[in-house]
């Protein structure tokens, strides 16, 4: 038998080490697409469901805090809270549904339309102009009311969107603390302008939350659902919900 050539084995060889370098290439790209993917799908992942609204570090003080004559600071500005006065009794304001057959209540909220809507059975008995989040998304959802306050502090941010805010007025948390809230250190409701949180006037918020039921031991508080478009029809588009 014809023995190889001395340069027939250098090919060999040749094509042995090319043959395991483009295996080694290929499992390199291989892994570090899979790496990259992973990586988008959870960076996607942690915008598209928030976990907290007020804090960095998702520890809220979720307690009622009334703190009359103290200012806050949003962007950046000096803001001055409303005075809370718990002396008033809220069954002298005028009730949402008081006219309204009986019905289970349910609040929506539009983002596209950054437009709140409150129904009892069939019936919208509210409507008004919100502003959700801007800094941080408002986690699309259904859920429901789990906490009322009528004035707590909220705390967040960083750099030149940081707040240190307190009497904000009328709370309702319906995810964590994520919350329909009164606000008084901006005027442009129709807008985004939060961390995730659901703002409205502060005359509009406590005609919610005079209205909105919170948990008993044997119910739920008031159902909201937070969709990305709400149809004329009242269907509550909602493109990644979180629940």
């Amino acid at each position: 038998m014809r023995k190889k050539s001395a340069s027939h084995k250098i090919r060999t060889k040749g094509k042995n080490r090319s043959g395991k370098f483009l295996i080694r290439f290929s499992l390199f790209l291989f892994g570090s697409i899979v790496s990259f993917t992973t990586a988008s799908a959870v960076l996607h992942l942690n915008q598209a469901q928030p976990t907290c609204a007020n804090s960095q570090s998702c520890k809220s003080d979720l307690s009622t805090r009334i703190e009359n004559n103290m200012p806050g600071v949003f962007e950046g500005r000096i803001v001055y809270p409303p005075r809370i006065d718990t002396s008033i009794n809220i069954n002298e304001s005028p009730v949402l549904g008081a006219n309204t057959n009986s019905g289970a209540k349910h609040i929506y909220v539009d983002l596209s339309k950054q437009t709140l809507y409150a129904f009892q059975g069939q019936t919208q008995v509210f409507k008004t102009l919100i502003s959700s989040g801007r800094w941080a998304p408002t986690p699309v959802g259904n859920f429901h009311i789990w906490e009322k306050l009528i004035a707590t502090r909220m705390t967040g941010g960083e750099g030149a969107s940081a707040y240190d805010l307190p009497n904000v007025p009328y709370v309702m948390y319906f995810y964590n603390d994520f919350g329909l809230h009164g606000a008084y250190w901006h005027d442009n409701f129709g807008h985004t302008m939060s961390h995730g949180c659901v703002n409205m006037r502060t005359v509009d918020a406590k005609t919610l939350y005079d209205w909105a039921d919170g948990p008993t031991n044997t119910t739920l508080g008031t159902a909201v659902s937070i969709c990305d478009s709400l149809t004329d029809s009242h269907q509550c588009v909602q493109n990644n919900s979180i629940n």
